[in-house]
């Protein structure tokens, strides 16, 4: 059951799924007006929580990552029992992260030796 709220010429501008005191009106959700504000609703809720997913997908991934070492490191799983697929992705993507922090750290050891070498002037 949808219950719909009108405005003051009693165009329907908004349904909910619990009756209340904006929400009296009783409507079916193949209404053309209802129909058209739930699609409305649930393409934006879609679109929210998707952007959401793909925002933590990254995130997620190197949870993923870190867990996998820990278990490897603490002998509970062989990384060479995981699917090859898995194999070249994990190992690439730690390559990546491993050239990306290192020209981080050079670019901060760059850094401090220019203040020491601004010290010694």
């Amino acid at each position: 059951m949808l219950y719909a709220k009108t405005n003051e010429e009693g165009v329907i501008i908004d349904v909910a799924a619990t009756q209340s005191e904006e929400y009296k009106l009783l409507v079916a959700p193949n209404e053309p007006t209802v129909a058209a504000i739930l699609e409305k609703k649930f393409t934006s809720a879609n679109a929210s929580t998707q952007e959401m997913l793909s925002s933590s997908d990254s995130d997620m991934m190197r949870i993923l990552e870190d867990l996998i070492d820990l278990l490897s490191e603490k002998r509970l799983i062989q990384f060479t029992e995981l699917p090859l697929a898995a194999q070249k992705k994990l190992l690439s993507r730690k390559w990546v992260r491993n050239v990306h922090n290192s020209s981080d750290d050079s670019l901060m050891v760059d850094n401090d030796l220019q203040s020491d070498n601004d010290s010694l002037i």
